[in-house]
């Protein structure tokens, strides 16, 4: 049995970034994950230039495409295109991007494991993994296994998530009366209740894909069909077909006890505007090593993790729902008057790329329109108080 000061549990953005973090600290780590890698994840693979800012190394070997410019639509409908100024988001392969920082994780000193399922999590005194012929223990545990997170619920974390789904595919080809090569990702809405289909360009591929309510999944594959009809893309080469679904925390889940905490999909943390999760996963990994490292000395343990995830990240999750509860709330409510207002509406964009690319927060923005911010979160507390009854 090896024995660590932490082990790390699923080797994504979340995961590396922990255990690159506690090895650089000088602690024993091992990453374990279910795949063998380098491993196809299920994702568009749009990461933010906030992401990549938070990374102490670059990303430039792995980037695919620099996006600056959105072109938006309703259902093909009423297109029009903002420019960022400058690239707001850099496309990548998850299979590359996640590689990456796993690389450095381990030039950093944190040991591997590939291919292994852990069966059983033992919490008596130490955390101990168990899975077929496989068996590790250590201080603390960090469950970065994705939105499912098998290791997550042994430990009795994460319940009462909210969750939607995906689908995704990826596709060789062009689309058809569209400038995905200069820079731009296309947006689609007008989705019922909410959601978006999205196009992101990459070197050798299209990610195409949509985001949909969890009672709407059984559309996600037709409507994905005639989105890629409606580009031009319905006989296109498609090289992978993916579902998964992605999680949100709303505040107050417990995602930590006092030897194991959840980190990036695992705790749902996906910001419920863009469903976009990189860069909450990067920022809890940060928040996971620095708690582990603080246990691992004897100052308290990973409740503390909790803690500071309420305090750093929450407020953006919090502000992002709220966002979006006031575009899709409108869109719904009055589709064209919204499009060409939004159109119309720099503060609109100009807020959305200084987020993105970590000039600002959600949090921040949403304060710059807080009469309308106040009214939506009062609405948004009701609605979850007659849903919880």
């Amino acid at each position: 049995m090896g024995t660590f000061d932490a082990i790390v549990v699923g080797a994504g953005p979340a995961g590396s970034t922990t255990a690159r973090e506690l090895a650089a600290a000088g602690a024993r780590g091992l990453i374990v994950d279910r795949a063998e890698w380098p491993r196809y994840k299920a994702c568009g693979g749009g990461v933010p230039l906030r992401a990549e800012r938070m990374l102490p190394f670059p990303i430039d070997s792995v980037v695919e495409d620099s996006v600056s410019r959105i072109e938006m639509s309703a259902r093909g409908r009423m297109a029009f295109t903002k420019r960022s100024r400058g690239p707001f988001a850099r496309m990548v392969m998850r299979d590359r991007f996640d590689m990456l920082l796993l690389e450095h994780a381990q030039r950093a000193g944190a040991e591997l494991c590939t291919g292994t399922v852990v069966r059983d999590l033992d919490l008596n005194g130490r955390a101990r993994i168990r899975g077929n012929g496989f068996e590790a223990e250590a201080e603390v545990l960090i469950c970065a296994d994705g939105a499912h997170s098998p290791v997550g619920r042994m430990a009795g974390l994460g319940d009462g998530l909210a969750e939607c789904a995906a689908w995704e595919v990826e596709v060789r080809g062009r689309p058809r009366d569209a400038s995905v090569g200069e820079a731009t990702t296309l947006i689609d809405l007008g989705y019922d209740p909410w959601g978006y289909a999205w196009l992101f360009p990459k070197a050798d591929l299209l990610s195409i894909g949509i985001v949909l309510p969890r009672e709407e999944a059984g559309s996600m594959k037709a409507l994905i069909d005639s989105y890629l009809d409606r580009l031009g893309l319905g006989e296109a080469e498609v090289a992978i077909r993916r579902g998964h679904k992605i999680r949100f925390r709303r505040g107050g889940e417990a995602v930590a006890s006092e030897r194991v905490a959840l980190a990036g999909d695992a705790a749902g943390l996906a910001d419920e505007f863009t469903a976009e999760g990189i860069s909450y996963a990067i920022h809890s990994g940060r928040l996971a090593a620095r708690a582990a490292l603080r246990t691992l000395g004897g100052a308290g343990d990973l409740r503390s993790y909790q803690e500071e995830l309420e305090d750093e990240i929450q407020p953006e999750l919090d502000a992002a729902r709220v966002i979006a509860y006031m575009f899709y709330g409108m869109l719904k409510r009055a589709r064209r008057p919204w499009m060409l207002a939004s159109e119309h509406t720099p503060f609109l964009w100009g807020s959305l790329f200084a987020v993105q690319r970590g000039e600002s927060s959600y949090a921040r923005e949403a304060k710059r329109a807080a009469p309308l911010t106040a009214v939506a979160t009062a609405m948004l507390r009701r609605r979850d108080r007659q849903a919880a009854l």
